[in-house]
């Protein structure tokens, strides 16, 4: 019973951190970003956003390798993992994640750092390329997970 109840719960917290990441993610690149870019959005709102955005994407990538490495774990054997196709996918989510975690990281640094020298039109401007990417990462990540 306890085992059922900690996979469960290990479940729960993955997916509902993979969901809210990415949707932060999504909500970056197409909502927050233009809007800045559009004269629409202050600096200090974005900062603030972008700062809260790159605190829980240095969070969530935590919180996914442990309940992920646990859900493996549970899960799949080592030739499971590396001579299967559902192994594949999650292989591939690791890669997926890895690149989110990246370009959400590094997208954050050079938006907040390229306010106050660039302005926020040019900065927003600037950092939509890595945003977008990272949105599309983040959508991929969440259809492979739904092939689990």
């Amino acid at each position: 019973m306890v085992n059922l109840t900690l996979s469960v719960l290990m479940h729960i917290v993955h997916l509902m951190t993979a969901g809210v990441w990415a949707g932060w993610t999504v909500f970056m690149a197409t909502l927050i970003l233009p809007a800045a870019r559009d004269g629409r959005l202050g600096s200090d709102a974005l900062i603030w956003l972008t700062d809260r955005f790159a605190l829980f994407s240095k969070i969530a990538p935590v919180i996914m390798f442990l309940t992920g490495m646990y859900m493996v774990g549970q899960s799949y054997p080592t030739d499971a993992l590396l001579g299967s196709s559902r192994g594949y996918l999650v292989l591939t989510m690791i890669g997926l994640w890895l690149a989110l975690s990246a370009l959400t990281n590094v997208s954050t640094r050079r938006l907040v750092g390229s306010v106050e020298s660039t302005g926020i039109e040019r900065a927003a401007e600037d950092a939509s390329g890595l945003f977008t990417v990272a949105g599309l990462v983040a959508l991929a990540l969440l259809l492979v997970g739904g092939w689990l």
